[in-house]
């Protein structure tokens, strides 16, 4: 009976101990001295990566607006924008260097392991900003965190604006600021309140910081990794509230007083490239169907040689710029606009004001070409 049981705890221990051995053949490699891929991170943080990948962050260099505004501004600087734009489109080139995009895991774009590299800031260091250190510790915004496959560090710089403005800032060989949503950001109300870029673009949601079957976890929070912006519908309209505060009537005329407030954006609107502009309409329509209307725009913008503005992405960054104007709305501020219409008194009239977000970039867009070659037509009775 005792040779029975020796047997049974040596095979016992045989199972667990293959079954340890799977377990951790299971589990993802990650890279000890430089990059893993955002697929790797993937295997266990489902959620978090399902999230990115379907966000601008992942598709930082395969956006076509980015991929426009990149081809045409290396022809017209004949190359000299090559590593400027891929620099933060595919940050991991601060450290490898690939401005080719040779390797794959360049080509991930704003991938996972780029940021969670990252253990500090520089912003005063235009070249490069960041000091990364890959490998096998993880950084983040939460403490307390066990991997079975990484080391993991609690890092204060997840959650500061700070982290964000090292791409999301640029500023031209003139010192003139491009695009300025992190310096917009500092500036602002937001700042001294300690409300940052991730409190509103990257806020926090219940969720699995890992998948279940890799580990259990007490985390039920998790931050959103889809980054919503300025290409997201709902970010936008949560941004700008439009109010008509009074008409005033008079006998040959009427005013038309408007008031149009920055109430959710932490930056001012219009944000990044000058190209973006809001357009205040305001319309009277009268019962017997007149219909007049008036405009206001709000923008930055940049003029180049002979005061010449720049009306395209690929133009403000690979050209010497001024600006010559900037009316966008700063965070929490409120303009108050007036319009005059010329309508008689006694006229009923409907008043409308609505604002509108207008980017129109260039795209590489694919076309059908249809070409008739011949044609020939007999009738025969």
């Amino acid at each position: 009976m005792k040779r029975f049981h020796i047997q049974l705890l040596l095979i016992t221990g045989i199972i667990i101990f293959s079954a340890s051995v799977s377990y951790q053949k299971e589990l993802p490699k990650i890279e000890k001295n430089t990059f893993t891929s955002a697929k790797i991170c993937g295997e266990c943080h489902v959620e978090i990566y399902n999230m990115w990948k379907n966000s601008l962050h992942a598709m930082s260099l395969e956006d076509p607006i980015f991929q426009a505004a990149n081809i045409i501004a290396f022809k017209n600087s004949n190359g000299e924008t090559k590593v400027l734009c891929i620099k933060c489109h595919a940050p991991i080139t601060f450290w490898n260097k690939d401005y080719d995009l040779k390797q794959e895991i360049t080509k991930e774009g704003i991938t996972c392991d780029f940021c969670h590299s990252v253990t500090a800031l520089n912003l005063n260091n235009r070249e490069n900003p960041f000091k990364l250190e890959p490998g096998l510790t993880k950084n983040g915004p939460l403490g307390g965190l066990k991997s079975p496959v990484h080391k993991t560090r609690q890092l204060k710089l997840f959650e500061t604006s700070e982290f964000c403005g090292a791409c999301h800032d640029f500023t031209d060989q003139n010192n003139v600021t491009i695009l300025g949503t992190y310096s917009e950001w500092k500036a602002g109300p937001y700042a001294k309140e300690g409300i940052h870029c991730q409190d509103c673009h990257m806020p926090r949601k219940e969720g699995r910081i890992v998948a279940e079957n890799v580990k259990k976890s007490n985390v039920k929070f998790i931050n959103e990794h889809n980054i919503q912006g300025g290409h997201s519908i709902e970010q936008v309209k949560k941004a700008l509230k439009v109010e008509v505060k009074e008409v005033k009537r008079y006998p040959d005329k009427l005013k038309v007083f408007v008031d149009v407030s920055n109430v959710g954006s932490g930056h001012m609107i219009p944000t990044g490239t000058p190209s973006r502009k809001i357009v205040l309409d305001v319309t009277v329509k009268t019962t017997t169907g007149q219909l007049l209307k008036e405009q206001k725009i709000y923008k930055k913008t940049l003029v180049g040689a002979g005061g010449i503005e720049f009306t395209k992405d690929s133009e403000a960054m690979c050209n010497r710029s001024a600006i010559s104007s900037d009316n966008r709305i700063k965070p929490k501020e409120t303009r108050k606009e007036e319009f005059t219409f010329y309508i008689p008194q006694d006229v009923p009239v409907t008043v409308t004001a609505q604002a509108f977000y207008q980017y129109n970039p260039e795209i590489i867009q694919q076309i059908d070409i249809n070409i008739e070659m011949g044609r020939d037509e007999k009738v025969s009775r």
